[in-house]
């Protein structure tokens, strides 16, 4: 590793081949002994630094979720049971790193003593080879550098070849020392690299302690927590002024309660809305929502407590180890003696003593991870509490989500079966097509006003909590549709028993239509224009309220699609008056034999409409004293779309009468004067 970084073992393998052949090459240099190996003492903890790790790291990952499972909705909002799963979560924590931190402890001690049992000897590895030619490489710059400073001191002093021979023996001795040097500086890259690359084949070992504290840091609670134990424990063991220390630190760790305990407030008070809610009062929606809420909120305690036994399995699993580790000091420190004597009794009192030491480092690793597991069972309680609880709520509204879905799938059919009855008994009772229309169409109103205050009240829940909020909504909308209302109310009169119905020729607002449909808000009509009121193609759609302005509505009665039609014609003033007026009477009679059944059947229709006798349509005829003579005026019944053939044959007929022997005094007959209009 350089830098922190890992090499492959390969590479590192070679490397240090390259580092160990100059190793052995100084050693030469400077006539440096290599000591044999030993075998490395086995550790005392049978625990590798990855599972303690991992396992703080579950630790603080169990505590972040159950952060987020106070915050679930529906949760119970008893802040004694809240307080006491926080504290319990943050000793849990605590605890974790307390193990992790006691646990680094002895693994580094347990490297340590085996480094100095073995400095008796020699060190053992490449790593002490290290360490040993480096001392010696040391040990021989001093010796040369005190031959040096000797030789300059006889140089001072000599003349001669003397000084010349003194002055050749200091430039070797320089050379020499340069060598050595060179070679200090390469054991100190050989040292540097050899530790980086132990770092990296022990998986951090030497760091976990550091690794821990890093972690730590990601969990402010502890620290906090940790700092107000250590104050009252400092307070508690002070001379002098023990009780105002002691007070202090209570007082500081009540300030951090009841920071948690305000904290705890806050959440509840955002989730207040859990509290105050009744399934009782509820509707369908609000009860929907609840219970999906409530549903998620159990998959998430479930997933928590799921967490929390796992977290428990691994603290069990490390406290087994750590038991086990203890046993063996026990049994290794208590085992029993052949021989009594005094060189026995003072070899077993050593392995008591070490016995001794080893058990103390191993319960400080202990007594951690056996609170833990305590504290997560604890959690793990709580959770299970808390879970029940939201599984009555969830029932709770389980059951009147059912029963208020009964009761308005219930009302419903009620609804449904009356509007059935109304139906049917409308069919029976009523002869008349318009009133039976009248009352289906009001049918459908009082049904979908049923139905609609039915699911309303259904689904919302707490309606006279906005009484007041709806009465201002609902002035404000009358005043802004008030012409919407007004429609809604002309609609209801368009369709009286004397009202417009499809098909009907109408005349309103100025336009002149039949009518193709009529709605709750307009009424389309298909525009007529013209003398024979032939369709122009468009559409014409007015409101309903145009039924309440002062211009009148012109409409046709249901059923009589004829019109009257006029012809004028004009004799000489001494003309028979009674042989005209016999003689143009059965000559419009006859014409209008040809297409009087069709006629017939439109007055038949209009009879059922109306409640008196009308007279029967037929040609008439009046004749009258005019200016320019005898007026005679004939007005018949004719079916628009056979308009023009009706008039040609009434004319030719009326003509042909005019024309017949004795002839009537006057003008010849295709000479009189002739006028058509409609009435």
């Amino acid at each position: 590793m350089r830098n922190g970084i890992a090499m492959p073992n390969p590479t590192r393998s070679l490397i240090r081949s390259s580092l160990c052949a100059v190793a052995l090459l100084g050693a030469c240099c400077v006539s440096v002994a290599q000591p044999g190996n030993s075998q490395p003492a086995a550790p005392l903890l049978p625990i590798k630094p990855e599972e303690i790790l991992s396992h703080a790291t579950r630790s603080v990952e169990w505590y972040r979720g159950l952060e987020s499972v106070e915050q679930l909705p529906g949760t119970p909002q008893d802040l004694l049971a809240r307080d006491r799963l926080r504290d319990e979560s943050v000793t849990a924590v605590r605890l974790a790193f307390d193990f992790g931190q006691a646990s680094a402890a002895i693994l580094s001690a347990g490297r340590a003593s085996g480094a100095s049992d073995n400095s008796a000897g020699a060190a053992t590895g490449f790593t002490g080879q290290l360490d040993q030619i480096t001392d010696r490489v040391s040990e021989r710059i001093k010796a040369l550098q005190a031959q040096e400073s000797s030789l300059d001191a006889q140089i001072s002093h000599a003349r001669g070849r003397e000084r010349t021979t003194l002055v050749a023996q200091r430039g070797d001795v320089t050379a020499a020392l340069a060598l050595v040097r060179e070679v200090q500086t390469n054991m100190q890259d050989m040292q540097r690299f050899e530790s980086y690359s132990l770092m990296g084949e022990s998986s951090g070992e030497g760091g976990l302690g550091a690794q821990l504290a890093e972690l730590q840091k990601s969990v402010p609670e502890v620290s906090a927590r940790r700092s107000t134990s250590s104050g009252n424990a400092s307070a508690g063991t002070s001379s002098g002024g023990s009780k105002s220390a002691s007070s202090g630190g209570s007082a500081s760790a009540g300030a951090t309660t009841s920071a948690t305990t305000s904290t705890s407030g806050s959440s509840l008070s955002a989730g207040g809305t859990a509290v105050a809610f009744r399934p009782e009062s509820a509707g369908i929606l609000a009860l929907g929502a609840e219970w999906l809420s409530l549903h998620n909120t159990r998959r998430q305690l479930s997933a928590a407590i799921k967490q929390t036994g796992a977290l428990i399995d691994d603290a069990n699993k490390l406290r087994r180890a750590v038991t086990g580790a203890v046993r063996g000091v026990m049994r290794e420190a208590f085992a029993p003696s052949a021989n009594a004597d005094a060189k026995q009794l003072n070899a077993q009192k050593a392995v008591l003593e070490a016995g001794a030491a080893d058990f103390k480092k191993l319960s400080t690793a202990l007594v951690p991870i056996g609170d833990q597991g305590l504290t997560l069972e604890s959690a793990q309680g709580t959770l299970r509490e808390w879970d029940n609880q939201v599984a009555l709520r969830s029932a709770s509204v389980s059951r009147y989500f059912v029963l208020r879905i009964g009761v308005l799938l219930a009302s419903i059919a009620v609804v449904l079966v009356i509007s059935e009855i109304w139906r049917r008994a409308t069919f029976r009772y009523l002869r008349d097509p318009r009133r039976r229309r009248q009352f289906l169409v009001l049918r459908r109103v009082a049904v979908g006003f049923a139905l609609t205050v039915l699911i309303v009240f259904g689904l919302i829940s707490e309606l006279g909590s906005v009484a007041t909020y709806v009465g201002f909504v609902t002035a404000g909308i009358a005043v802004a549709m008030q012409n919407v209302i007004l429609a809604i109310v002309a609609y209801f009169f368009l369709i009286g028993r004397y009202g417009v119905r499809v098909g009907d020729r109408i005349t309103l607002a100025g336009v002149t239509g039949r009518v193709v449909d009529i709605g709750l808000i307009r009424i389309y009509l298909m525009e007529l224009a013209g003398s024979e009121l032939h369709s122009t193609g468009r559409i014409v759609v007015l409101s309903n309220a145009v039924l309440f302005q002062p211009t009148a509505l012109f409409k046709q009665i249901p059923g009589a699609e004829y019109v009257w039609h006029t012809i004028t014609l004009t004799l000489a003033a001494t003309a028979d008056v009674i042989e005209a007026n016999r003689r143009l009477k059965a000559a419009a009679d006859e014409a209008y034999a040809k297409y009087r059944p069709g006629i017939e059947r439109q007055y038949a229709a209009v009879q059922k409409l109306v409640d008196w006798d009308t007279s029967t349509p037929q040609p008439e005829v009046r004749v009258r004293w005019a200016e320019s003579g005898l007026e005679c005026s004939v007005r018949y019944p004719v079916e628009p779309e056979h308009s023009a053939a009706v008039d040609q044959q009434m004319l030719n007929a009326l003509r042909d009468a005019l024309a017949k022997d004795p002839p009537l005094q006057g003008p010849p007959a295709e000479g009189a004067a002739l006028k058509l209009s409609d009435s």
